[in-house]
């Protein structure tokens, strides 16, 4: 490791605002009108094969109310994998925080449905064959193909959602919780046997068989577009490596990544990539960390903070060690600001992508009032840069040091001081990043100063 490092090159740089079209697929109402219209065709094949069906007995129509949940169950679960690994034109429509809410609602849902569909099946067969519950799945198990794999994934879901709920997942490492999450491909994996072979719907349509095969090779297809080829294409043609470590301070250090032609890389000053280092201890694991610096430098920067297993021991990365990137990711960028003002809240290492975003809205020729909050003096990272970010006319930078609770003022981010620091809070773009409480608090300042919701932008806490 090395002693601090002032990145080379302008702190503002000149620039011009994008005026790149946006592409269709990142439109909101692309992955709506794409999810609607295969749910639609999923339905329309359920009616045809065995929907439309009359219905002799109670267990007729339990067993369709089973089937129907089932596909529809189904269904969700594989859009639940693109939602869960950030595919980039997901990202791009929905932005990391509403993608989050939809993976969360989206997965309980999709569990309701398979457990629905599982009981509803059981109960619709008792009837039919007179049996009780264990013979009946007693039955299941050795007269039909593919039931006691389903059976596994189905608990693997159940096991998965339930590390998902933040009681739980609060109490684990990241590392374990990542790891569990990647059971979700052999839950989904255990059950396809299990539709082909024994759903009705499909045995009833050789159509409908090759339309749920085509489903999942798409999502294979893109899966494997967006977390392996496109890595590796990119790993072949900037050749990221581990350039230099750097402490910023207590606990906290700066990756710089070097490269071939990091120029054509389009990234966005405020947004986070996925990094995977490929070392002995590291390489089956990507983490998200945001860009500390913004394009038009000869390297990219990631800073962490010391809060885990991973990031305790990243500072002992070597340089040379090669990297592969997946992203960037993220809707935290100057592309959210549409007024000529911004008021940048950071708290902690949630400077990161605001410093970053700092020095791109100032480029832009933006009014920038930054607010960087910290417990204690020697927590405040970027100094120096920040120092020479705020020698531009346009840039206003505040330091709120001191603990929350502590002292004779209190909280440095009240209302009040708030109110006192940007009083124009409510004709500026707010964006906010930093540790949960701190977010929740500062939101909900800002709708008590008038900013109206569409101009507070917020950013997950990213360690």
């Amino acid at each position: 490791m090395v002693g601090p490092v002032i990145p080379s090159g302008p702190v503002v740089l000149s620039a011009a605002p994008s005026t790149a079209t946006r592409p269709i697929w990142a439109n909101r109402w692309f992955p709506w009108l794409l999810f609607l219209a295969n749910l639609a065709i999923v339905l329309a094949f359920w009616w045809a094969s065995t929907g439309s069906q009359p219905m002799r007995s109670a267990g007729d129509m339990l067993n369709a109310v089973g089937r129907v949940t089932g596909l529809v169950g189904t269904y969700l679960a594989l859009w639940q994998l693109l939602l869960m690994t950030r595919q980039p034109w997901l990202d791009a429509a929905f932005g990391l925080d509403k993608l989050a809410v939809l993976h969360r609602w989206n997965g309980y849902m999709a569990l309701g449905l398979l457990v629905a569909h599982a009981v509803f099946q059981t109960l619709g067969y008792q009837l039919i064959d007179g049996l009780d519950t264990l013979s009946q799945l007693s039955d299941f198990v050795t007269a039909y193909d593919g039931v006691l794999p389903a059976i596994a994934g189905l608990l693997l879901l159940l096991v998965i959602v339930g590390v998902s709920i933040s009681v739980t997942r609060r109490q684990l490492r990241y590392e374990t919780w990542y790891f569990i999450h990647l059971y979700t491909y052999l839950a989904i994996a255990l059950a396809f046997a299990h539709e082909l072979a024994v759903g009705a719907d499909f045995i009833a349509s050789r159509a409908f068989t090759a339309y749920w095969v085509l489903l999942y090779l798409a999502l294979a297809a893109c899966l494997l577009w967006f977390r392996v080829a496109l890595p590796l294409l990119r790993y072949q043609r900037h050749r990221f490596h581990v350039e230099r470590v750097v402490r910023e301070g207590p606990g906290v250090v700066s990756i710089y990544i070097g490269g071939r032609d990091l120029w054509a890389l389009r990234t966005d000053a405020g947004q986070f990539m996925l990094w995977r280092f490929l070392d002995g201890g590291r390489w089956w694991q990507a983490h998200p960390f945001s860009l500390s610096l913004p394009s038009g430098y000869s390297h990219l920067r990631l800073t962490v903070k010391r809060i885990g297993d991973f990031s305790g021991a990243i500072s002992t990365l070597r340089p040379g060690t090669p990297v592969l990137v997946e992203g960037p990711f993220g809707s935290f960028t100057e592309r959210s600001c549409r007024g000529p003002k911004a008021l940048l809240i950071a708290g902690g290492v949630g400077i990161t992508p605001i410093r970053s975003l700092a020095e791109r809205l100032a480029a832009l020729g933006k009014d920038v009032c930054v607010l960087y909050r910290c417990s204690r003096e020697q927590d405040v990272l970027f100094r120096d840069e920040l120092a020479r970010l705020a020698a531009a006319p346009n840039v206003r930078i505040e330091y709120l040091v001191g603990e929350r609770h502590g002292g004779r003022r209190g909280d440095p981010m009240r209302r009040s001081e708030l109110r006192r620091l940007a009083p124009d809070a409510a004709s500026r773009d707010v964006f906010i990043c930093g540790p949960p409480g701190m977010t929740e608090a500062v939101v909900d300042s800002m709708d008590h100063l008038g900013v109206p919701p569409e101009q507070v932008h917020t950013e997950a806490f990213r360690l």
